[in-house]
């Protein structure tokens, strides 16, 4: 059970991963395109937001098996 909730964990780290290069990118994109809308504002906060409750998630599974890894935020 231990292997399985550890591997789930890592997951979510390399998902967690996946939202912060999402994120930079929109950014990216929208210093490119001099975009100011608030669409895309509100877009990257939310791909921000998901990337800490995944890599929180990933942490109090890490937790829960005795893994000393605090949430940083």
């Amino acid at each position: 059970m231990n292997d399985e909730i550890a591997e789930l964990a890592d997951r979510l780290d390399d998902t967690a991963e996946r939202l912060a290069e999402l994120s930079i990118e929109l950014l990216q994109g929208a210093l490119a395109d001099a975009d100011t809308s608030d669409q895309r504002a509100r877009l990257e906060r939310s791909v921000t937001r998901a990337r800490r409750a995944t890599h929180k998630a990933a942490s109090i599974l890490r937790e829960s098996m005795g893994a000393s890894e605090p949430f940083d935020d």
